[in-house]
């Protein structure tokens, strides 16, 4: 393996893989999770057929663009962070082998406040608040692991060396950030996962040379978020995207048909009854803050009270909760040992918003 390191400019448009000057394979580091397939398309040349929409592109660009205020939250709460220059960031290129480099650009490198004693790669991430509440309780290692694989590219290509390195990430819809450290030993072993994931790319690279039409395998399946976001899902697997959102507008099994004026109405109808809810809501926390008043005059935790039907017992309750730091517990456990202590759980519902 071999590392340079070298500055370049208007490098955050350039694709995720393409191949270089002397022919080797070039891997972004931010795309190493992506699938290996998409990657080859994208190499040999091949014409996007799923563009992002304007969307997309938008919500990117400003998770970009607030980057540099999660650094500046960092040094605020005494963490010394070098941040890269964006008009001329600093580029990390690794050679994993004859036909194989990665390259990205760091975010930042950072000292921990007090008893911080080496540089770390800070690596900066933006997710809405589900995704940011996924990470927060599963760690990065679990929730989004090809992160982990970008910032330990990153270390191994600074420092050529396994070091401890932050995940710090920014909760769009809340404006609130967090971090997390990853051991010095599981960046070792995510960068040795993430080399094998690759090398098995070099491998066809070698075999077949830069043929468009030899494709290595597929990562994931149609039902995936990977393949339904992939550039290129109309020339992977033709006609999915179409049958897809067919499948999303099909009613459920057995229900009767539901007309727009039908949805309409209901919608409206909802709409009333938060309104309802809301307002019994404020009755109910007003008439809860007169009697906490009412107690507190007495100087007694519980009183009665005569109700419209009975006599009531108006009183303090003491209610404890517990809750388990995810932060110190992602440090602590590898992600396999955690997976069998904190589980997921999915389910659906509807929201209106």
């Amino acid at each position: 393996m071999t590392t340079t390191i070298d500055r370049q400019t208007d490098v955050y448009s350039r694709p995720n893989a393409r191949f270089n000057g002397d022919g080797a394979l070039e891997i972004r580091a931010s795309a190493v999770g992506n699938c290996r397939r998409a990657l080859w398309l994208e190499a040999t040349g091949h014409q996007v057929t799923n563009p992002r929409s304007d969307d997309s592109l938008t919500m990117l660009e400003a998770g970009n663009a607030l980057e540099p205020v999660v650094l500046r939250a960092m040094q605020r709460a005494g963490w010394d962070i070098t941040p890269t220059d964006r008009d001329n960031p600093r580029k990390v290129s690794l050679r994993l082998g004859p036909t194989l480099v990665v390259s990205g650009h760091v975010d930042a490198a950072g000292v921990a406040p007090i008893f911080g004693n080496e540089p770390s790669i800070v690596e900066v991430k933006t997710r809405g608040p589900e995704a940011y509440k996924k990470w927060r309780t599963l760690g990065a290692e679990r929730s989004h692991p090809e992160s982990v694989w970008q910032a330990a590219f990153y270390t191994y290509g600074a420092f050529e060396e396994a070091r401890d390195l932050v995940i710090a990430t920014l909760d769009t819809g809340n404006r609130v950030w967090d971090y997390e450290v990853i051991p010095a030993h599981r960046v070792e072993r995510a960068f040795e996962r993430a080399c094998a994931r690759l090398g098995e790319l070099a491998a066809h690279h070698l075999v077949n040379g830069p043929d468009p039409d030899v494709l290595p395998e597929r990562d994931f399946t149609a039902d995936d978020w990977q393949c339904k976001r992939c550039p290129f899902l109309n020339a992977c697997l033709p006609g999915t995207a179409t049958v897809s959102d067919e499948a999303e507008d099909e009613p459920t099994e057995n229900a009767e048909p539901v007309t727009d004026e039908e949805a309409q109405a209901a919608l409206r109808e909802y709409e009333q009854a938060q309104e309802m809810l809301k307002a019994i809501e404020e009755d109910k926390q007003w008439a809860l803050g007169m009697l906490r008043t009412w107690l507190g005059q007495r100087g007694e935790q519980k009183a009665k009270l005569e109700g419209r039907e009975k006599t009531r017992t108006v009183g303090m309750v003491k209610n404890t909760k517990y809750s388990v730091n995810h932060k110190r517990l992602n440090a602590l456990l590898d992600p396999e040992t955690r997976a069998g202590i904190v589980t997921e759980n999915v389910s659906h519902y509807l929201r209106v918003s």
